[in-house]
């Protein structure tokens, strides 16, 4: 068979092949998210210095487009969409009262792959009700955890089902190799647990640190950092989110971050979120005479 004879054969496969499969690119899983804003009201708005907000999976900072200093009302925009951002403000005594998105880590891919099952008929994910046992168990492993730090203290654990995330303060306050002056190294992380096959398991090398510094001891104790929950706001795929309202207390919580002069040590107790509530169990009403 000559050139042209082999030319013409494969021609007529491809058009065979043509005819029987159809090659067809699948619909995008989900479309781009639209931007939108992040707004809202802050007050008493005499005691903010600064106001910016911060997006944790990305650390991208966004001062905002308009802040009034008497009424504490702003508005952040242009912001990504699908996308939570947390509300960062400096108080005019120098504390910082922040937000803190207590989501997973990869909240947005999940969200997409759940699309994907629906669009291939595919079952949900499997599903693991978050109790006060998990809580307890999560709890358990940071007070046994032996590591560097001599000082772990959990912040907010917040139960995402099969998952969960939790917000931690963690220091080294014992001499440790270079140090110098009294220093001390201080930390705030997110961590991230996943359950597996009956137990729970940390996942390594995805923690977001809010938090890292190796200062001298004086020093870390005029700080003042606090987390509320109320400061993180989520911007939706067509750039919608719901407005913010906060108002600062008068007196923060030391449970919810640190207070300037207190202990490295000191004692509270972690503010839970998430666990699914037993229900009572039915009472059967006694029977008359």
């Amino acid at each position: 068979m000559g050139r042209l004879g082999w030319m013409l054969l494969i021609s007529a496969w491809a058009a065979a092949a043509a005819g029987v499969t159809q090659i067809r690119e699948d619909a995008p899983v989900a479309t781009q998210p639209q931007r939108g804003e992040v707004a809202g009201q802050i007050t008493p708005a005499e005691r903010i210095a600064r106001i910016d907000a911060v997006c944790r999976a990305t650390g991208e900072r966004h001062r905002p487009a308009s802040f009034d200093p008497k009424t504490g009302r702003f508005a952040f925009r242009k912001l990504a969409g699908d996308a939570a951002y947390d509300v960062c403000v400096v108080a005019k005594d120098g504390a910082h009262i922040e937000g803190i998105d207590l989501s997973w880590h990869e909240a947005r891919m999940l969200r997409l792959a759940e699309i994907r099952r629906r669009q291939l008929g595919l079952p949900a994910e499997a599903q693991h009700e978050f109790s006060a046992g998990d809580a307890e168990e999560l709890l358990k492993y940071v007070r046994d955890l032996k590591d560097f730090a001599d000082v772990r203290r959990v912040l907010y654990l917040n139960g995402l089902g099969r998952r969960a995330a939790m917000l931690v303060e963690v220091m080294r306050t014992r001499e440790f190799h270079a140090q110098r002056g009294g220093e001390i190294i201080w930390r705030t992380e997110l961590w991230y647990f996943q359950y597996h096959y009956g137990g729970w398991e940390r996942l390594g090398q995805v923690e977001r640190v809010l938090e890292r510094r190796r200062i001298p001891a004086s020093e870390w104790q005029t700080i003042t950092k606090v987390y509320y929950p109320q400061l993180s706001v989520y911007v939706g795929e067509k750039g919608v989110s719901q407005p913010l309202t906060f108002r600062i207390p008068d007196r923060l919580d030391p449970a919810r971050g640190r207070i300037a002069g207190t202990e490295p040590g000191q004692k509270t107790e972690p503010i839970i979120l998430g666990v699914k509530e037993e229900k009572a169990p039915a009472t059967t009403a006694a029977s008359g005479p």
